[in-house]
């Protein structure tokens, strides 16, 4: 995320469509996603109705929330290697079976 944007500054500027249904803010994918400069096609969305220049339409849409989620980076995503100071584990054998005798 390029842009320094918090939900506040979103639901006043007019470039980005949104709506409120159920007392939640719901922002268009699309609009969001240039907004942000950013792609959005992984982030869980609801269609809902949305009325843009006097016409209603159907569009794709999610909270902040869903949108923030989704551009977080996993945690070791960018891990490139592993530190691992006890070696021997990865060349070590599995334990032998043992069977009990009858």
């Amino acid at each position: 995320m390029k842009r320094k944007v918090n939900e506040e500054i979103l639901r006043k500027d007019s470039s980005v469509n949104k709506v409120q249904f159920d007392r939640e803010w719901f922002y268009s994918i699309k609009d969001m996603a240039d907004y942000l400069s950013e792609d959005l096609t992984g982030v869980e969305y609801v269609t809902l109705p949305m009325v843009i220049d006097e016409l209603t339409y159907n569009v794709k849409c999610a909270t902040w929330e869903d949108i923030t989620r989704f551009l977080q980076k996993e945690p070791l995503e960018d891990f490139r290697g592993s530190v691992l100071k006890n070696k021997s584990l990865l060349t070590a054998k599995p334990a032998a079976k043992t069977r009990k005798k009858k």
